[in-house]
């Protein structure tokens, strides 16, 4: 019995560690989960849903109206809900769900994209989404960054930028300059734009 003691020791202190891992794998998936990335030039419709499986359509369209709640339309008969969907591209963008983006606004505006998602804009080193929302009356954009397909979206700010363009002098410097730039969403993709210049940089 004394000998068995020392073994089941062992497998007891192996199980909790393997469940710690497993535990620290999952908290890192739910936080930046792996989503499928856009074929940038590609026209291809997809969706990938909320369980990580990726479906191709012929044709997806955004479904809106006053009556009706927005929703995409796969292939001309299949209805697909924003609450099932984590990502998905159809004939003119490329559309990240809420809860991969880091933000405290909720947004329930469906013009370009389903409510609450961000459209990729700018393709590159680094990538630029929009998402509308209402701000009391008015309608107004907000922008998110993500550095490579596999980065964390997060909310756009003037430090977050300049932490991001902090590798290109060039980009940064132009952000910091004095030139008046208008509207201001401008400024911030040129110096995007600059900085994503070593490479093909593509709208959406």
């Amino acid at each position: 019995m004394k000998k068995a003691l020392p073994a089941i020791a062992v497998l007891v202190c192996a199980a909790i560690l393997l469940n710690s891992c497993a535990v620290s794998s999952n908290t890192v998936t739910a936080q930046n989960p792996k989503v499928e990335n856009s074929n940038d030039g590609s026209k291809s419709c997809f969706v990938q849903f909320n369980d990580g499986t990726v479906k191709q359509y012929s044709s997806l369209k955004l479904v809106t109206g006053v009556l009706t709640t927005p929703h995409l339309l796969a292939d001309n008969n299949i209805v697909l809900n924003a609450k099932d969907i984590m990502a998905y591209q159809d004939n003119h963008y490329y559309a990240v769900s809420s809860k991969i983006i880091t933000s405290n606004k909720k947004s329930q505006v469906a013009v370009d994209a389903l409510p609450g998602f961000a459209i990729k804009i700018l393709s590159g080193k680094l990538n630029v989404y929009s998402r509308k929302y209402y701000n009391g009356g008015n309608t107004v954009e907000e922008f998110f960054l993500q550095q490579g397909n596999d980065g964390f979206i997060i909310a756009y700010s003037k430090d977050v930028l300049k932490s991001m363009l902090k590798e290109d002098n060039k980009a940064l410097e132009f952000f910091n300059g004095k030139t008046k730039v208008t509207p201001w969403s401008k400024k911030i993709l040129a110096a995007v734009e600059i900085y994503n210049n070593g490479q093909m940089i593509t709208k959406n």
